[in-house]
């Protein structure tokens, strides 16, 4: 009897010590059991029940260099925890008497037909995750009728990423403003040759990248390749290199979205990057709300998409409230897809059964129909917002 206590007293011990503790690094306690995980190892699927759940499963999984490439922001990351932040300092109205028994979460995004009015937004390096990288991004958005637009920094090429797709599926991709123009427009043609329906066009990197100190113990900042001549001659220039649409990607002044109007841009995509790139840049709800007050006729004149921290279904109905026609995920996909295939499907079925519940919760039938009626900050001005 001695003997069995002291073999079950070992193994509970045994087990303590191994038992796999997290930082949490101030993600919300979602009550995530990581107990029974083992380091190093992916942890069983059925354990995620949210988006914060699969940031902590690959903080589990990945190699700190891998999972720093994802996680980092620029400097002292004021910018990414403001974008986690900021939906906090925002309340969503509920209003009674609704009829939401025919819920409609289906949307267009430059006239193409989508299930969701969320996206999987351009990141690099998916192969970091899972060796199926982009692919199974690409696959999993397919099946469940939402938008992917793949990065011009995937691990595989324009080519591999569009006949993952399925037979059919719009994809949009994402491109820089390379300082070597012949490879622009290679990039450009192979784009529209593979099928892919849009351009995704990042703006205000140019240059250079933010200094991502978190990243750079393991990798040192390299030259990005990026053009620091861009301006609006040069814009005009690109925009001759192809007949797909445009979108102008990074913009975080209201000036700069009315600017994109006048010059005729079908949409714009709000976005500081996920604050990988100018630590203390405005957060895209704060930048939704410049524009609303004072370049509105933005918001009637073209269609508008933003990201930034999102990582539940509210946070997406916010931006949409706000006048975002569709949101991006960015980071979430990419530690879902430490599973593959499977865990960007279980984000995209976590994340939109969370929207279906609130819109319903708020009084919402159909997601085009979310206005700024349905959302109000804690305070007048979000200057001062504490």
């Amino acid at each position: 009897m001695l003997s069995l206590f002291l073999f079950s007293f070992l193994c509970a011990s045994w087990h303590n010590v191994f038992a796999v503790t997290l930082d949490t690094e101030g993600l919300p306690d979602t009550g995530l059991d990581t107990s029974n995980w083992t380091a190093g190892v992916l942890p069983p699927l059925e354990d995620i029940w949210d988006l914060n759940d699969m940031q902590m499963a690959a903080k589990n999984v990945l190699s700190g260099k891998y999972y720093a490439s994802y996680r980092t922001g620029a400097l002292n990351e004021y910018t990414y925890q403001a974008n986690l932040g900021i939906y906090s300092k925002v309340r969503l109205n509920g209003f009674g008497f609704r009829d939401v028994s025919n819920l409609q979460t289906s949307t267009t995004i430059l006239g193409y037909n989508f299930s969701q009015p969320f996206f999987i937004a351009p990141a690099a390096d998916a192969g970091h995750a899972n060796k199926s990288a982009e692919a199974s991004l690409a696959s999993a958005a397919g099946k469940a009728g939402i938008l992917y637009v793949p990065s011009i920094s995937s691990t595989l090429s324009i080519e591999k990423i569009a006949k993952a797709g399925l037979e059919g599926q719009v994809m949009f991709h994402q491109e820089y403003i390379w300082a070597n123009t012949s490879r622009v427009i290679d990039e450009l043609d192979r784009i529209k040759a593979a099928g892919f329906k849009a351009i995704f066009l990042t703006v205000d990197n140019t240059g250079i990248n933010g200094i991502r100190t978190r990243a750079m113990r393991y990798t040192a900042s390299e030259d990005t390749g990026h053009a620091a001549n861009f301006d609006l001659n040069s814009l005009a220039a690109f925009r001759n290199l192809t007949t797909l649409p445009i979108v102008p990607k990074g913009i975080k002044t209201w000036q700069d979205a009315l600017t994109c109007l006048h010059l005729g841009f079908p949409a714009i995509y709000v976005s500081n990057h996920g604050g990988r790139v100018l630590d203390g840049a405005p957060t895209s709800v704060e930048v939704l709300m410049d524009i609303r007050k004072n370049a509105p006729e933005v918001f009637s004149g073209m269609e508008v998409y933003a990201d930034g921290g999102v990582r539940r279904g509210t946070d997406a109905l916010i931006l949409l409230a706000l006048g975002a026609r569709a949101v991006g995920l960015g980071r979430p996909p990419m530690f879902a897809n430490i599973w593959g295939e499977a865990g960007v499907s279980r984000l995209i079925e976590l994340f939109g059964q969370e929207m279906a519940t609130s819109m319903q919760l708020m009084g919402v039938s159909d997601v085009t129909q979310l206005n700024t009626s349905y959302v109000r900050p804690k305070c007048s001005s979000y200057a001062g917002c504490d």
